[in-house]
């Protein structure tokens, strides 16, 4: 288990993340556990005085091998059981030499193999130290890699979005190109669902109230347009998320709203929320939320109904 090294210069060139002799470490009377972390970062540091046994807990089990010290028996001893390793430095071991351990884990989680520094010192060795390790499975790692490709997937759509949203024109002829107008259906129609007889209400406990609520559908698309004030004197208020659901629970999949600015307290100002819809979806009444991020401030507006499709009478 002991292999010799005769230049310090090999021990730390072989150890991944030091390329040099590193600074004396400030070696503690009373050690903190030595924490072997999953990610990469520096080795840890563990002190040793010549004569003085160091002894390491461990609290993974440690196969018969498992731990390595690059250094010659004459320079170190080492005794190895399940769970703990002993180290007894020589007096040829100077203060100030470097020498480096190995500890491989045979279980199959990460990490798998970790490093320890040991440096001399003249006074303050470690006599117990806890070696404390953070394992991460290998089906961790790959819950990780697949939640990041989901990321870089819904990035490149959004990224994909907008290269196509900048390549379209603007105003009618943007809905034309988009394919909103429906052609023969007649384009958008539209609803003032203020005017009298009012048709929807606003529930009790609404942060905001709307002073206007018009309704839109196009050919596959449906959107409802607030101008909303607040009621009280409180921060600015910025919709984060809406829901329109319909008198049995069933949810349109909403875009996310779109806001001219931050409602502030005296000021009204517009709010549009756009679902994607048929012309024949959509039908009935639905009760819309608007929230801003974390929920405490909310909107409530029950009774939304949607115009019928262009160059259609039915309702």
């Amino acid at each position: 288990m002991l292999a010799a090294l005769p230049l310090l210069s090999a021990v730390l060139a072989a150890t991944p993340g030091v390329e040099a002799a590193p600074s004396p470490p400030d070696c503690e009377a009373a050690p903190q556990p030595l924490v072997l972390s999953a990610e990469p970062s520096t080795p840890p540091v563990l002190c040793l005085g010549p004569d003085t046994a160091t002894t390491l807990l461990f609290d993974t089990p440690l196969a018969p091998g498992a731990v390595e010290v690059q250094a010659t028996e004459q320079e170190l001893r080492l005794a190895q059981g399940p769970g703990v390793v002993t180290l007894v430095p020589s007096a040829r071991l100077l203060p100030g030499e470097w020498r480096k351990l190995t500890v491989r884990f045979g279980d199959g989680a990460a990490p798998a193999m970790v490093t320890v520094l040991l440096y001399v010192h003249p006074a303050r060795a470690a006599r117990q130290v806890e070696v404390q390790r953070k394992p991460r499975t290998v089906e961790s790692y790959q819950r990780e890699v697949a939640e990041q490709k989901e990321q870089v997937r819904q990035c490149q759509e959004e990224n994909a979005q907008l290269r196509d949203f900048q390549d379209k024109p603007e105003g009618l002829r943007g809905l034309v190109s988009a394919g909103l107008m429906g052609g023969d259906l007649g384009g958008i129609s539209s609803e003032n669902l203020s005017l009298p007889p009012r048709r929807y209400t606003v529930r009790k406990g609404s942060a905001l109230k709307p002073a206007r609520v018009w309704s839109y559908r196009s050919s596959t698309r449906v959107a409802v347009e607030l101008r909303l004030q607040l009621l009280s004197g409180e921060p600015p208020w910025v919709a984060e998320g809406a829901t329109l659901v319909d008198a049995h629970g069933r949810e349109l999949p909403v875009l996310p709203p779109w806001q001219a600015a931050p409602i502030a307290l005296g000021w009204l100002q517009s709010v549009v929320v756009e679902a994607e819809a048929s012309t024949t979806e959509a039908q009935g009444s639905y009760t819309l939320k608007l929230w801003e991020a974390g929920g405490a401030r909310s909107v409530t507006v029950e009774g939304v109904v949607f115009p019928p499709a262009p160059g259609s009478t039915a309702h």
